[in-house]
């Protein structure tokens, strides 16, 4: 593979929504972390340091700032709302209940991880000015930032800590703090030495494969063993764990891990650039979301038809 083109940079923010103070408060902060005033990158990996992140309203602002803590409090509430529904005594309550279960959860959980990437904190007196300015994330500002000075060309997150692929930690953070930033920010298991993951096809990664079977066989037995309703767990369990095998074959471990090494976005996957936050929700939160909701819905189903049947 040819090696990119790359070009020398000033590490500073010039944030044009932001006024010139503001910019100075962030880019003291970001040349802390990268470890240098200059670095060279690819071409396109700091393009993107212009970008506007400031100027939105107070209110707005606000509700950026405690995100995380209206998006708990929301989904609780729709949660509880539909739960009430079963007073209608109608089974398919049960399913609309847990379908907006999953998807709160499934929300929360996306939320907790994406909060995990954020792996630089700004001062407090740099992010009340920030703030001030109607920057609604600061954290998220210089963890971007410091990510594009490090090399990155295009933008990693929560999809990128449970893909198989990321989980690389070899960085020393003395010698290349960036780097070690960039890596750790979406590395599952991350820590203050270099380590590199197992990868497909080794032990740890046939585990669940092992759990699966194991269930399996478990169920099955108790259904021989006592028979009549039990009958409905086997059936269950195994239609879930199908469901969990076309999934998993349909994922390329090795081809995600060369991906990750060559610093290429995966095929068929989004190559988004920093901040673009509506191409990950589109081809990453969405579908997963989507499925989780389908399959609860669709268990709920098969518990409602076992137990008018059998």
């Amino acid at each position: 593979m040819n090696r990119a083109k790359t070009v020398k940079r000033r590490v500073r923010s010039a944030d044009p929504s932001l006024t010139p103070e503001a910019n100075r408060l962030l880019t003291d902060e970001l040349r802390e972390v990268v470890g240098a005033e200059e670095v060279e990158v690819p071409a396109a990996a700091a393009d993107g340091r212009g970008e506007a992140h400031g100027g939105h309203g107070r209110l707005l602002t606000a509700i950026l700032a405690n995100r995380v803590l209206f998006s708990i409090s929301f989904a609780a509430l729709v949660t509880v709302g539909v739960i009430l529904s079963l007073i209608t005594g109608t089974w398919w309550a049960l399913v609309v209940a847990c379908a907006v279960h999953a998807t709160g959860t499934l929300l929360i959980a996306g939320f907790a991880i994406h909060m995990t990437t954020e792996v630089e904190h700004v001062d407090p007196t740099t992010a009340a000015r920030l703030e001030d300015e109607g920057v609604g994330d600061p954290d998220r500002v210089l963890t971007e930032l410091t990510e594009q000075f490090a090399g990155a060309e295009r933008a990693h997150g929560a999809a990128d800590v449970v893909s198989t692929g990321s989980n690389d930690n070899r960085a020393d953070p003395d010698a290349s703090p960036a780097q070690a930033e960039r890596e750790q920010r979406t590395a599952m298991t991350p820590s203050a030495h270099g380590s590199s993951p197992a990868g497909s096809g080794s032990v740890i990664g046939l585990m669940p494969v092992a759990v699966v079977a194991g269930l399996l066989v478990v169920t099955l037995i108790a259904a021989i063993a006592e028979g009549g309703l039990v009958w409905a767990v086997p059936a269950i369990v195994w239609a879930a764990a199908t469901v969990w095998l076309v999934l998993v074959l349909r994922v390329d471990g090795p081809a995600e891990e060369r991906a990750a090494d060559a610093g290429e976005p995966l095929e068929g996957g989004p190559d988004r650039a920093h901040g673009d936050t509506a191409t990950a929700a589109r081809a990453r939160l969405l579908p997963v979301v989507a499925v989780a909701v389908v399959g609860v819905a669709g268990f709920c189903v098969l518990v409602a038809l076992a137990m008018t049947t059998l």
